[in-house]
């Protein structure tokens, strides 16, 4: 089956687990215009482990842990809009957030996350020099399991909207390039810690770069850069100095079957500001034509 087959638009492949927000992440040369009438369905696994807990880039004591795990359904369909490509997906999933070490004491959480909807556009796709400029707006929907009693949630019990920018364009002979930017606002919570408070967070906003290389028609690998920025939150209207200020990596191996399309990821934070650091992230990803 042909590689443009599976090369569609946007994955989210960030937790929903009241820990610092992060970005809508890319996927390797998924800013191709995807073919009209297109259904597809993309399952996902993603394993994270975070540790050593910063404030204001100095390290806190303690042995903090957390172990989150998460399983994303997702069904996509393509199709034009005003004579252009567009692409939509609606995205539910489920899993588990886990304290450790000197967190041990704190609930955790697992069921239902926040469910996410998406529609994608192409302004500009050049499929014959392979050049792409893509728009997207996602609206995540406060589903998941949330209570103010417990300190890690599955859900964030607020709505979030996103607007995404993304280019892509091959460099030489089997190297692509693409870039993107995204700014994410955040919905009130007003039912934040067993005290009932209300949490506002201002936007938060990222730019992402990578490289993919293809080994023949049907491998290739990629490598992503990530910087956040943004995002302090207030309680009761009290600015908490808690911007994030992030640099992430991520390291990607694609392989392309009749079957459908599997991509093998690992990643982690390289510099974190504020939060949880996280040492490493494990994402397997199928997504089939339907």
């Amino acid at each position: 089956m042909k590689q443009n087959t599976y090369c569609f638009f946007w994955a989210l492949t960030t937790m929903s687990l009241c820990l610092p927000a992060a970005a809508v992440d890319l996927q390797p040369g998924e800013i191709r215009a995807p073919k009209p009438d297109i259904d597809t369905m993309t399952l996902t696994y993603q394993f994270s482990e975070r540790g050593t807990r910063y404030v204001n880039g100095q390290t806190q004591t303690g042995d903090t842990r957390i172990a989150s795990a998460q399983l994303q359904a997702r069904l996509g369909h393509s199709f034009e809009f005003a004579e252009r490509p567009a692409y939509a997906f609606v995205q539910l999933p489920t899993g588990y957030v886990h304290p450790q070490g000197s967190l041990s004491a704190q609930s955790g959480d697992a069921g239902i996350s926040d469910a996410t909807l998406l529609l994608a556009w192409w302004p500009h796709a050049d499929h014959a020099a392979q050049r792409y400029f893509a728009v997207a707006g996602y609206l995540t929907l406060p589903t998941g399991s949330y209570s103010a009693e417990r300190n890690f949630n599955m859900g964030g019990n607020r709505y979030s909207g996103t607007l995404q920018t993304g280019f892509q364009l091959p460099l030489v002979d089997h190297l692509n390039w693409m870039t993107a930017v995204d700014g994410v606002w955040f919905g009130k919570n007003g039912d934040y810690r067993a005290t009932h408070d209300v949490l506002e967070q201002r936007p938060l906003y990222t730019a992402q770069s990578a490289l993919q290389y293809f080994l023949n028609g049907r491998y290739s690998v990629a490598a992503a850069y990530f910087y956040t920025t943004g995002g302090e939150t207030s309680i009761n209207g009290l600015l908490r100095n808690d911007t994030t200020r992030l640099q992430r990596y991520q390291l990607s191996a694609i392989a392309n079957f009749d079957f459908g399309r599997v991509t093998l990821q690992y990643g982690g934070d390289l510099q974190t500001e504020n939060g949880y650091i996280e040492n490493s992230r494990w994402t397997l990803r199928l997504m089939q034509r339907l």
